[in-house]
């Protein structure tokens, strides 16, 4: 399949629909022989707004509305099969929740990574640009998953992000479905974030912010003590 900046490109719904609906099969068709899983972490819906950002290209672009378009296409055909209406052929994950272009950089001799940054971002801008696909892959895609990112937003970790996970997703838009969090981003809470004081306070952060799945095994780890 090409990759996803240049399929966007064609400004063809009907394409991107397609290639969501093929992928959708053979995941379905993998695991229907025991070779694989049927949850798929994908489409990446951020914001190409970065140029030395290394997944520009599996981005669908710039532009946020090209961007929702296309995950709502891709999601509604990676989903949904007209062999079977009734049942999810695949369950797709937008990602990355929210604000989320960077790899590792330095400027004026500061180095960044993306499980530290911190993305400063206006309310207007966050809600107009790089929300703005993601409400598209929830609200028009019918998406069954969410994956919040590695990034802080405002000072705020995205996995430990109640007005992100719950406020919006879940009571705004009506999403109904997983949030999982990118592989370590619970643990990243606390440290580098350093948004809580304990492991424990991170676990009790992304749990009551709305987090359902933790890629690897923070919570796992901190769960019991969290509790006692």
């Amino acid at each position: 399949f090409a990759f996803p900046i240049s399929t966007a490109m064609s400004f063809n719904r009907t394409m991107w629909w397609a290639t969501g609906q093929q992928i959708g099969r053979e995941a379905r068709a993998f695991m229907n022989v025991g070779d694989a899983w049927s949850t798929f972490w994908a489409p990446v819906i951020n914001l190409a707004r970065e140029p030395r950002w290394g997944r520009n290209l599996e981005t669908p672009g710039e532009d946020p509305f090209l961007t929702g378009e296309y995950a709502t296409q891709w999601v509604q055909g990676f989903e949904h099969s007209k062999d079977d209406p009734t049942h999810i052929q695949a369950s797709a994950c937008c990602k990355h929740y929210a604000a989320n272009s960077m790899e590792s950089s330095t400027v004026a001799g500061q180095h960044f990574t993306r499980t530290s940054f911190d993305a400063n971002v206006s309310m207007r801008d966050l809600v107009d640009s790089y929300l703005l696909p993601f409400q598209a892959c929830v609200e028009k895609g019918k998406v069954t998953g969410l994956m919040c990112s590695y990034n802080s937003i405002n000072g705020v970790p995205s996995c430990a992000n109640t007005w992100l996970l719950t406020d919006v997703a879940r009571n705004a838009w009506g999403f109904d479905g997983y949030i999982t969090s990118d592989c370590d981003a619970d643990a990243n809470v606390y440290d580098p974030h350093h948004y809580t004081s304990t492991p424990e306070e991170a676990v009790a952060a992304v749990l009551h912010a709305g987090t359902d799945v933790d890629c690897t095994s923070f919570v796992g780890k901190y769960a019991k003590s969290a509790l006692d």
